[in-house]
């Protein structure tokens, strides 16, 4: 009998993971990944298409990435600071602000403090690397649009597929 309890419970919960992952997947269809949301306090305020980000100016800089088990490389990106887009949206916003959170299409998030978004070349919106774009998801890529963090060495707080922004 204790079987039977447990299989069924394992099967209503393999159903809920199902059903979870199937809405989220939906709600991602309805997403333009070439438009960045802000939300200020959880309420979305506004958003910028990736076209009006490039007006904003474009950095190129290199990054060396380095990975568990793999000699560091170089590689060249072009980007801009995620405050100037962030102050794009609604100047003065991040005034009083202690941290933003940076949200992936697939669900991933990194979190940054406004002090770091301040800091001198640290967090970048970037949309190109060695000068082409990013690509999306279903072709192997990165972007459009990814949250660089240049001051981390090894990329760990990186946000590819970056959709939403939340300053809190």
């Amino acid at each position: 009998m204790n079987n039977k309890i447990l299989a069924a419970i394992v099967v209503v919960l393999f159903m809920s993971v199902g059903i979870f992952a199937w809405h989220n997947w939906q709600q991602a269809q309805d997403l333009d990944p070439a438009v960045l949301t802000v939300n200020l306090d959880g309420q979305e305020i506004g958003t910028i298409a990736l076209d009006r980000i490039k007006q904003l100016g474009a950095e190129e800089f290199s990054v060396i990435l380095r990975s568990s088990g793999q000699a560091p490389r170089e590689e060249s990106y072009t980007g801009v600071p995620l405050r100037l887009v962030l102050e794009e949206v609604q100047p003065g916003l991040l005034d009083g602000k202690a941290s933003v959170t940076v949200t992936a299409i697939d669900g991933y998030a990194a979190t940054y403090s406004v002090d770091e978004l301040f800091d001198d070349d640290h967090i970048y919106l970037v949309w190109a690397r060695d000068g082409q774009p990013l690509g999306d998801k279903a072709s192997g890529g990165m972007g459009p649009l990814l949250v660089i963090p240049r001051q981390d060495e090894f990329g760990q707080r990186w946000c590819k597929f970056a959709l939403r922004v939340d300053v809190r």
